[in-house]
């Protein structure tokens, strides 16, 4: 009976783990088609969000950071999906790599808004920030604060361009009094922008 009951709970922790192993890679495959794809679609931002947070599980699970989703469940919106994965993955992976150097818990909010058919994506986390004569040049290509760490100063260079560019929005950055930073982004739900 003791065998068969650990086998229970050796087979019931397997199916655990498979369908966490389907989930994820469910995830990879939505945002890896979205990035070398440029169509225009129907997001729900809230499982969009989740979906891109699980492809970088695999860069979070040997941290203590955490990220935190403010997300209305029916906040749909047409745009680029795949310009919106690679600014979410471009700003988490910078505050993991520059911000929350020699930290053991970072925290990263993300806030989702819908308002006048516009779209705002708020980014903040709780690291060190900028200096603030350094934060006007953020945006700039080649801009790093890792030069000698193999830094190429173009993620938030590239996130400028995506939101600009591609989803025909603004964005901004300041640090936050708390410490850390906040990137402030909007763009317009393209549904009506292409009618």
């Amino acid at each position: 009976e003791s065998s068969i009951e650990n086998a229970n709970q050796s087979i019931a922790l397997l199916f655990t783990n498979l369908n966490r192993a389907a989930e994820l890679i469910t995830s990879f495959k939505q945002v890896a088609v979205d990035q070398t794809n440029d169509k225009v679609r129907l997001i729900n931002m809230a499982k969009y969000l989740d979906e891109i947070i699980q492809s970088l599980h695999p860069k979070l699970k040997k941290t203590s950071h955490s990220i935190k989703i403010h997300c209305d469940d029916n906040i749909e919106i047409y745009s680029h999906p795949g310009a919106i994965a690679q600014i979410v993955i471009n700003l988490v992976i910078n505050s993991v790599i520059h911000g929350f150097e020699n930290m053991n818990r970072g925290e990263i909010a993300i806030s989702i808004a819908l308002a006048d058919k516009r779209l705002t994506l708020d980014y903040k986390d709780n690291g060190k920030g900028l200096p603030r004569e350094q934060l006007p040049l953020l945006f700039d290509a080649f801009f790093t604060t890792k030069a000698d760490n193999g830094g190429s100063g173009l993620g938030t260079h590239i996130i400028k361009n995506l939101v600009i560019d591609t989803l025909n929005g603004q964005i901004t950055a300041n640090n936050l009094q708390t410490g850390g930073l906040h990137f402030h982004i909007e763009f317009p739900d393209m549904r009506y922008a292409l009618s």
